[in-house]
């Protein structure tokens, strides 16, 4: 991976999620950044823009949020998406793993190294 690129991210995120959205290092790892929340919000962004990684917040509701992100496989089977869990859905994790999706079991100490990894992604 080119150490210099900077990726486009549709951040898909849960309302009163523990992860904070608004942190800074986003600005610092991402050329731009589009937060939305929900799956039609979702679907519209990904439909109207091409980009680089789409990462899925599910911290608090797995399910729904594994079908928004199935829904965006179907479409983009060579799109490259991160799901970022609480350990407390750790079982979700092989769910997650046979749809090709990269996943983070995390607490919210550990989310801007996870993005930070992330940026590091090379596909």
């Amino acid at each position: 991976m080119n150490t210099n690129k900077k990726y486009s991210v549709l951040y898909i995120k849960e309302e009163n999620s523990f992860l904070d959205s608004d942190t800074k290092i986003f600005n610092q790892l991402f050329s731009r950044i589009d937060k939305v929340f929900n799956t039609q919000e979702s679907l519209n962004h990904f439909d109207s823009n091409k980009y680089d990684i789409i990462i899925g917040d599910l911290t608090l509701n797995p399910d729904n949020s594994i079908i928004l992100l199935k829904k965006i496989r179907d479409k983009q089977p060579e799109q490259t998406i991160f799901a970022l869990l609480s350990p407390k859905d750790s079982d979700k994790l092989y769910k997650i793993a046979n749809l090709n999706i990269h996943a983070f079991e995390l607490t919210p100490t550990q989310f801007n190294q996870a993005l930070e990894e992330i940026a590091r992604f090379s596909s």
